[in-house]
């Protein structure tokens, strides 16, 4: 009945954004939600647990860029900080021609992602464990990317240092934030430049049939990112780009 009700509610709201699920995907989100559910009780992937929020909050959220058109079929993506999956496991189910790969950094959250991968039977995806900073530094996936987005991450100066090193020249990262990101964006405009992108975009929106204020932001990859950018793990963290932006204004 719970699973039946998150997936009810995810479609009345794909419905005001004109998507619909066919069949094949309604059935890997009923099948994502009940091991969503499962493993949640062992590893408190998330604090969401009521139907209705997983269908607002977890699925409608990671799906948002699909209803402004900010990414295509066939391209590559990178979720970076991808916890529980969002957003890049229901962007997957919607986007079977498109490459997924899915970055964390806790063990046990990259094993349940790979179940999920495994039962969803979803060839598209990549689960990989690692610390974004250092996985952004090697040959593999540094500039590899169509797209990069992060949720849930932090502010944009921290988000941006760990995603657009991902990210190859012409293409795109995307920031899921909240309501209040003006309070961020004048930094995260300047510190995006010094990972070689330029925000373009701000989209600001209500999640369908809510009150939840959402913004995507959107940052274009315009020039190959410094070779010391991003600098070691915790870093971007400990001391945010902001700090040295604010320093050397003051100069």
């Amino acid at each position: 009945m719970e699973i039946e009700q998150t997936l009810r509610r995810f479609e009345e709201g794909l419905k005001i954004w004109s998507i619909k699920l066919n069949g094949v995907q309604r059935e890997c989100f009923q099948k994502l939600t009940k091991l969503l559910l499962e493993w949640n009780r062992k590893l408190n992937l998330t604090r969401i647990t009521d139907p209705e929020r997983i269908a607002v909050e977890h699925y409608l959220d990671s799906v948002a860029p699909l209803a402004f058109n900010l990414i295509g079929e066939g391209v590559s993506v990178v979720d970076v900080g991808t916890g529980a999956g969002f957003p890049g496991l229901p962007l997957a189910i919607l986007m079977p021609l498109s490459k997924f790969t899915l970055v964390d950094a806790t063990r046990k959250k990259v094993a349940y992602l790979q179940v999920v991968c495994s039962e969803l039977e979803l060839a598209n995806v990549e689960v990989v464990w690692g610390r974004a900073e250092e996985l952004a530094s090697s040959e593999v996936f540094r500039e590899r990317f169509d797209v990069a987005m992060a949720r849930a991450f932090g502010a944009l100066d921290i988000l941006w240092e760990c995603t657009l090193p991902f990210v190859k020249v012409g293409g795109v990262a995307i920031a899921y934030k909240g309501a209040r990101v003006d309070e961020e964006l004048e930094i995260g405009k300047q510190t995006a430049t010094l990972i070689g992108g330029e925000v373009i975009e701000v989209h600001r929106f209500k999640l369908p049939a809510t009150r939840l204020n959402r913004s995507l932001v959107v940052a274009a990859k315009v020039a190959n990112t410094p070779p010391n950018l991003p600098r070691r793990s915790g870093i971007p963290q400990k001391r945010p780009l902001r700090f040295w932006i604010k320093r050397f204004q003051r100069k």
